[in-house]
């Protein structure tokens, strides 16, 4: 006999198989948090960058029909690797990897993915090349959602640091918010990027960045010692509830029309 119970939870890894053939019932999509596990400086966990896309994608499941895959836990870091704790897998594998894993789940139901981007700007190209594949290959409706994105406009009306690159103000904030326990905000540190960048470059999430461009372990290692770019002491907790809520809010506005379109 079925189990006709609705599941308590829209975590993929929780269900069982018959609950989650019950819950495409109600929705085709699926929420894929993508990050890394890397260093972010004295004061946050090497996790930041799935810890968050997961815990966005938890809240949007709640308004909205979808469901939440596992985060994909390791990225494409390696300029991260000048400090301990660092993992990084190259580009050809991770894109591989993360195609492998949504083109399976459509092999069971799934028609919208969007991969919730942690990671943001270190790995944005990767992932939008996968976007692409799945689209062309597996006839699955993709997207690239990158975190930085959906809350820019929020982060630059709130925002008190001049710059919050890697690990400081937003990034910090939002996990005051979600993980708090996690932050060691007596650790944290500001660290001034160079005064100066190449024209179109720049060392700030929300800056003058026109061109594609990365940083190396050697830059990195040079730029900072403790490991964070900015200033993570003006971090709040209510700087990260409208930063969450920005990105929820937006995620859950694309997944309701798409649902609505199926």
């Amino acid at each position: 006999m079925a189990n006709s119970a609705a599941p308590e939870t829209n975590r993929v890894a929780e269900l069982s198989w018959r609950e989650v053939e019950s819950a495409l019932e109600a929705t085709r999509t699926l929420l894929v948090p993508v990050g890394s596990t890397e260093q972010h400086g004295h004061h946050l966990p090497l996790g930041v960058d799935a810890l968050m896309p997961e815990a966005i994608g938890e809240r949007v499941a709640d308004r909205v029909p979808a469901l939440l895959a596992p985060p994909v836990w390791y990225g494409v870091s390696p300029h991260h690797t000048f400090k301990p704790g660092t993992f990084t897998v190259s580009t050809e594998t991770f894109q591989r990897y993360v195609f492998d894993v949504c083109d399976s789940a459509s092999e069971w139901g799934i028609e919208n993915v969007l991969l919730l981007n942690g990671h943001y700007l270190a790995q944005d190209p990767e992932l939008e090349v996968v976007v692409r594949r799945l689209r062309t290959e597996s006839d699955v409706e993709a997207f690239h959602v990158p975190l930085v994105d959906l809350f820019a406009d929020v982060a630059e009306e709130i925002r008190t640091g001049a710059v919050s690159f890697h690990a400081s103000e937003f990034e910090t904030s939002i996990m005051l918010a979600l993980f708090p326990e996690l932050v060691d905000m007596a650790a944290a540190t500001a660290v001034d990027p160079p005064a100066e960048s190449l024209p179109l470059t720049d060392y700030d999430a929300l800056g003058e960045n026109r061109v594609g461009w990365a940083l190396t372990a050697d830059d990195m290692a040079e730029i900072t010692d403790a490991g964070n770019i900015g200033d993570p002491t003006v971090a709040t907790a209510e700087k990260g509830e409208a930063l969450v809520e920005a990105a929820v809010s937006d995620v859950a506005e694309l997944v309701a029309a798409l649902e609505e379109t199926e």
